[in-house]
């Protein structure tokens, strides 16, 4: 059975898909950018909460796509924007959107995350809170997967792996 399969009857089996739609985006995103070079398991739980909504899926779509013009296989845009959002946020005084980015952020860069402030969000923005911590759950789910099955002939791949993201 392949990694990708893996991982999406792991997470159905802990019934961790919302609806069909965060279902289907999620699979969509896994098929197409799975075996790019700058595939990690922290860019699939930043798959998994991306695919909640169609909005979301469509904005990593996008940065996804200029992921691989840019030839960027270690994720800095990916990181850069990220970092953006999360101090735009903090800046408009939007907690709800800043604790999300907050999420993602430590999501690509392979960091836990902060969950000093959730117990806030959850009285503020309960479905916020909901979805950090299904994402969260999802995130458990994904580590526990075996290694990447990464194919051995892509000099990329064998470039990311020795970098020691995926772990």
């Amino acid at each position: 059975m392949k990694w990708t399969e893996k991982c999406i009857l792991n997470l159905a089996h802990h019934n961790l898909f919302e609806n069909d739609g965060h279902r289907h985006r999620f699979y969509d995103l896994l098929d197409c950018y799975f075996d790019k070079p700058f595939f990690t398991k922290g860019l699939c739980k930043c798959m998994y909460l991306s695919a909640w909504d169609t909005e979301h899926f469509s904005m990593m779509l996008e940065t996804l796509n200029a992921t691989l013009i840019e030839r960027d296989f270690h994720l800095h845009l990916m990181r850069d924007q990220g970092q953006i959002e999360q101090v735009e946020a903090h800046a408009e005084h939007n907690w709800e959107a800043e604790e999300i980015w907050k999420l993602v952020n430590a999501f690509v860069s392979g960091q836990p995350y902060d969950s000093s402030r959730l117990s806030d969000v959850e009285i503020r923005y309960p479905e916020t809170a909901y979805m950090i911590k299904r994402a969260l759950l999802a995130s458990k789910i994904i580590d526990e997967l075996p290694s990447l099955d990464l194919p051995s002939s892509d000099v990329s791949s064998a470039s990311v792996l020795s970098d020691n993201r995926l772990f």
